[in-house]
């Protein structure tokens, strides 16, 4: 009921479908590859697949300021079956998904929350940047992709043929970022064909 909820607040938005989809399954296949660094459950996963849904949402009311705004519809919209403080935590790991982190020191998105939360926060914001990055074509083009850990690398293969230097400067410009959180440094690495 959640996710249906979410998807229908994201076709209210107009959201790209094909987009949505696409990201939807790359963020959901890094969080499952990667279940032994990150630590968190299924709830935490369904949390992520409503920040994915509707990570693009604010772009129906402005193309400039897409964060801002996505994080104000999330929070102005009650999701039956979601807390107030989850809701919190999936607007703020979208609204960061675009814009520059804000560190918990400086974190100012209210008394509320605390650390737990906070690093909640920095490790969906990561996910869905990533997811992001890896279809910033909007073409599916890692669709194929296969994930896994291997030592302090997350190795992203595919056997797609084609050019993949959109996808390969967008994950390298949210590597950084996504080290820092996991301390694991995601790589795109294309096999070749004979």
């Amino acid at each position: 009921d959640i996710l249906v909820a979410s998807k229908n607040i994201a076709k209210r938005y107009s959201t790209g479908k094909d987009h949505i989809k696409g990201t939807t399954d790359i963020a959901l296949t890094i969080f499952d590859s990667m279940k032994k660094v990150h630590g968190m459950g299924a709830r935490e996963r369904l949390l992520l697949q409503i920040a994915v849904q509707l990570h693009d949402c604010g772009k129906y009311i402005s193309m400039a300021d897409v964060a801002e705004c996505s994080y104000r519809i999330i929070m102005a919209t009650e999701i039956i079956g979601l807390s107030t403080e989850e809701r919190k935590v999936i607007a703020s790991a979208v609204r960061y998904n675009t814009t520059e982190f804000v560190y918990y020191g400086n974190y100012d998105d209210g008394p509320e929350i605390d650390r737990e939360r906070y690093l909640l926060v920095a490790k969906l914001t990561a996910i869905l940047r990533l997811a992001n990055a890896m279809d910033r074509s909007h073409h599916g083009r890692l669709d194929d992709g296969k994930l896994q850990v291997k030592g302090n690398k997350l190795i992203i293969s595919t056997s797609y043929a084609g050019n993949l230097a959109l996808e390969t400067m967008a994950v390298e410009d949210k590597a950084d970022f996504f080290e820092e959180i996991f301390g694991i440094r995601p790589e795109i690495r294309q096999k070749r064909r004979v």
